[in-house]
């Protein structure tokens, strides 16, 4: 089963939490644990330490040991001096029959108060309470065993011979007259454990509430991104049925909010960018049906009267007529051979064959050939070419179509008296090809407009109020591009315009074009 983006996401942020959680929830367990150990352990060694100590105080005035050894009080005093418990007087009780002497009498539970106990009538605290005693550091009073030099035992609980244990030498002028076993404390007991149980209880609940809050939060933030990734799949399909004026909602509309991610709402601009493209496509597909049919429309148009009026007998197929045909037909043949090219440039298969050659030369060869009809047309045509040669590897015979439109588009178009003025220089491993004229000029609106196809500017620019078919800078622009170079428009210093065509002197393998 697929699983849409908003639950992927679900479990994936999900999943990653829970890892998160696992991991540090389980690290924080053995840390607290490790940890907590070996503060016991430090707590139990300065325990011991000090335990010696009181023993080495009390051994200094009888080294044999004999008065701990079976001496339950002293034992008592030991602990309750280790615990910092006051000391408090003892009336030795006899042993009582069958209990181990290396066990410690079974502590007794205290009379209540007036049963003749220590708090009771009579007794020292004069019918108050005892005061409570102090808590002993962890269960230590139970797992201290004392011996002497030989082993005997003195004091102390048994302890199962499995515990791990610690000795400490209990010393008297540097010589060793018993010894101090504590065993290890298998598992924490009492305030220990209770304080450890609550600090992994609320581990696992702190856990457990993140990943409640994750979920939450995973669940949250996949619909938050799912939204606009829903609005562009139908959005995208509306536009696949070819429905117009499609938008997706973007922030700074009303009703809009951003996704959060920036991948998605730069998704957003680039669909919404997508449809107003593909709409200025479809205009502009429409607008070339039209241009293209009004063009066709023209001279068969003439073609047709010409040929009816012959028909007729209204004319005669003398030879102007004919010559007034096979114009017709020429500039209709252009008009195709033109189109023809656009349509081949546009598929990235515009036929170009490369040779080596001198490019100064070509070019000046191929604008001189301008020259006598610039002058029929009033207008002073000046080359500035190189001083030296300049080798290319160029489709020459495209290069003189570029260079012929581009004359075609000035001479058509600059007024006489004027000037047009063709010059290159070489920067680098790039050729740059300046064709530029005298009034008039185009507005900055139209300069970007120049290259498309048909496009045409009013009458003021044009010099007979006759128009080309617009498609001469198109094609330009095709072969410039066919051999890995560009073209650009600006006003010219002239007061006309300024065309200029950058053409690599050798063109990269990938930019040939079979």
């Amino acid at each position: 089963m697929r699983l849409r983006i908003a639950h992927q996401l679900s479990l994936l942020l999900t999943a990653a939490v829970v890892l998160a959680v696992l991991a540090v929830g389980g690290l924080s367990l053995w840390n607290l644990r490790s940890g907590f150990g070996e503060y016991l352990r430090l707590r139990d060694d300065e325990q011991l330490t000090r335990f010696v100590q009181l023993l080495e105080r009390r051994a200094a005035a009888d080294p044999s040991m004999n008065w701990l050894r079976g001496n339950r009080d002293a034992q008592r005093d030991l602990m309750d001096e280790l615990s910092g418990r006051p000391i408090q007087p003892r009336i030795g009780r006899p042993q009582e029959p069958g209990e181990d002497p290396e066990e410690p009498p079974p502590r007794r539970r205290p009379p209540p108060p007036g049963l003749g106990g220590p708090g009771g009538p009579g007794g020292p605290g004069g019918g108050r309470p005892p005061p409570p005693r102090p808590a002993e550091a962890g269960n230590i009073a139970e797992r201290l065993v004392v011996r002497d030099v030989r082993g005997d035992w003195l004091a102390g609980r048994r302890q199962p011979p499995h515990l791990a244990r610690t000795v400490r030498a209990v010393q008297v002028n540097g010589a060793d007259v018993a010894f101090v076993e504590l065993s290890a404390e298998p598992e924490p007991e009492g305030m220990d454990a209770r304080f450890l149980q609550r600090q992994t209880t609320g581990l696992l609940l702190t856990g457990l509430g993140t990943i409640a809050l994750a979920l939450l939060a995973a669940w949250w933030v996949a619909g938050h991104w799912s939204r606009p990734l829903r609005q562009l799949q139908l959005a995208t399909h509306r536009i696949a049925r070819g429905e117009p004026g499609v938008r997706i909602a973007m922030p700074g509309i009303p009703g809009a909010s951003r996704s959060g991610a920036v991948e998605i709402d730069e998704l957003v601009t680039d669909v919404n960018a997508m449809v107003v493209a593909l709409a200025a496509l479809e205009a502009s597909r429409r607008h070339w049906i039209a241009q293209i049919s009004h063009e066709l429309r023209t001279p068969l148009a003439v073609l047709r009267g010409e040929m009816e009026s012959i028909e007729d007998g209204a004319r005669q197929p003398t030879p102007a007529v004919m010559a007034s045909l096979r114009e017709e037909v020429a500039q209709l043949t252009r008009l195709v051979d033109d189109l023809h090219t656009l349509a081949v440039a546009d598929l990235g298969q515009l036929p170009c064959h490369f040779t080596a050659g001198d490019a100064n030369t070509a070019l000046a060869r191929m604008v001189r050939r301008f020259e006598t009809r610039a002058g029929q047309l009033g207008l002073a045509l000046a080359i500035q070419p190189a001083a030296h040669a300049i080798s290319a590897h160029w489709d020459f015979g495209r290069v003189e179509q570029l260079l012929s439109n581009l004359l075609e588009n000035s001479l058509r178009y600059t007024r006489a008296p004027g000037e047009v003025k063709v010059h290159w220089r070489v920067l680098g491993d790039v050729l740059q090809l300046t064709v530029e004229d005298s009034a008039p000029g185009v507005t900055a609106s139209q300069l970007d407009q120049l290259f498309d196809p048909l496009f045409r500017v009013d009458s003021a620019r044009s010099r007979t109020g006759q128009h080309g078919s617009g498609l001469g800078l198109s094609i330009v622009r095709a072969i410039a591009q066919a051999h890995g170079g560009t073209v650009s428009a600006s006003a010219s210093r002239l007061g006309g315009l300024a065309i200029q065509v950058s053409l690599p002197l050798q063109p990269k393998p990938m930019d040939h074009r079979p």
